[in-house]
């Protein structure tokens, strides 16, 4: 009988400790989905449109050397036939702000180089920036706000995903 009591004691104590590990698990939200548009709705990301960009190019800003890559998905067409960019993760993250409470603010740097289709053959260089702002907690590590050419296409609310457009 003893041994019995020991062995499903040992088993609920494991039992609780595991449980306790799951808990402390942060949650990473850092995926973002973000799409180009004109003020008319025109979608930039179309490379047969005139207006639109192609040759994209991320460039970490803060990242180890010059050329530091950013890696991304896109332009990918969805079924509406807009397009839109994924990224996941990859640049460099600067720490901004913490406090007592051991929430934090990291910032990333991103700068795109891309061209803009003039006409069928003549296209021009366009060279823009995007911070990203990440708010870190012991819960939670998820995009808070995302600026493009320092204004704010993005802010984060308990409802929303991290989809946005940009409108040039």
């Amino acid at each position: 009988m003893k041994k019995s009591f020991w062995g499903i004691s040992l088993f609920l104590l494991a039992l609780l400790s595991c449980r306790r590990d799951e808990e402390s698990l942060q949650n990473i939200d850092q995926i973002m989905t973000f799409y180009m548009k004109t003020s008319g709705g025109q979608d930039l990301l179309n490379p047969a449109k005139v207006g639109s960009y192609s040759q994209f190019s991320m460039n970490d800003v803060f990242g180890e050397n010059d050329s530091s890559p950013v890696s991304f998905s896109g332009p990918t067409m969805q079924a509406d036939s807009t397009y839109f960019f994924e990224y996941t993760a990859g640049a460099t993250r600067k720490l901004l702000s913490s406090d007592a409470s051991d929430n934090r603010i990291y910032q990333s740097k991103i700068a795109f180089r891309m061209n803009q289709k003039v006409n069928d053959t003549l296209f021009t260089e366009v060279r823009d920036t995007m911070e990203i702002q990440y708010r870190w907690t012991p819960d939670v590590f998820e995009v808070a706000k995302v600026f493009y050419n320092k204004n704010e296409v993005f802010s984060k609310t308990s409802t929303s995903g991290n989809t946005f457009t940009i409108t040039k």
